[in-house]
């Protein structure tokens, strides 16, 4: 009987330390796909996340383009806790001198919920606009060259890219039309980015 009373006792002197003790929270996953500027992420990249700038979780990409999957027994980017917005980074050694880096469009996820998993495909955007000097002149109205210098421009911006096309070989009618093929092009290519944006809200 004394035996059984101490039992009791001490099991009435151990549950509240238990309760009491803190129990850490699940981790959440995310998974799915990971570019840059449109093409996939190399092999070899690691995508970072941090909460108020305290890194909580990182992945290394093994996969081009992948850089965690759906199967359960699969990778996964695991993410242990966090407090406020999560914000992904990217790191390889073929982007941005191979710096670590959130692109010009900071990727993030609303919070850390324990034990939850998430698909987030990751589009990394870091391709620097390139500026174009608009060369000298006086003058007013502006010529076909200064035109054709202005939509080249605009072509650098959205693409990050240099154009080589010799327009000043061409004659006023094809220069026209090359005009006209550049800027459906560069609409095309807006309209591929809000596509982007709207789908990673």
């Amino acid at each position: 009987m004394k035996i059984f009373l101490k039992t009791v006792l001490l099991s009435f002197l151990i549950v509240p330390l238990v309760s009491s003790a803190s129990i850490p929270a699940f981790p959440m996953t995310f998974w799915g796909e990971v570019s840059v500027d449109s093409a996939a992420a190399p092999a070899g990249s690691i995508v970072r996340v941090y909460a108020e700038a305290v890194e909580v979780g990182q992945i290394t990409v093994t996969e081009a383009g992948v850089y965690g999957y759906t199967e359960p027994t699969k990778q996964k980017l695991i993410v242990g806790e966090g407090v406020g917005v999560l914000k992904f980074t990217i790191e390889t050694p073929s982007v941005n001198n191979g710096v670590e880096t959130e692109g010009s469009s900071v990727l993030t996820h609303a919070g850390f919920v324990s034990s939850e998993t998430f698909q987030k495909n990751l589009a990394f955007v870091i391709a620097e606009p390139v500026s174009r000097s608009s060369g000298g002149g006086g003058g007013g109205g502006g010529s076909s060259r200064e035109k054709v210098d202005e939509v080249a421009g605009v072509e650098e911006l959205v693409l990050g890219i240099s154009t080589t096309t010799p327009f000043a070989e061409l004659s006023e009618e094809d220069k026209k039309i090359e005009l006209q093929k550049q800027i459906i092009e560069i609409l095309t290519q807006i309209i591929v980015l809000l596509k982007q944006k709207m789908l990673l809200g």
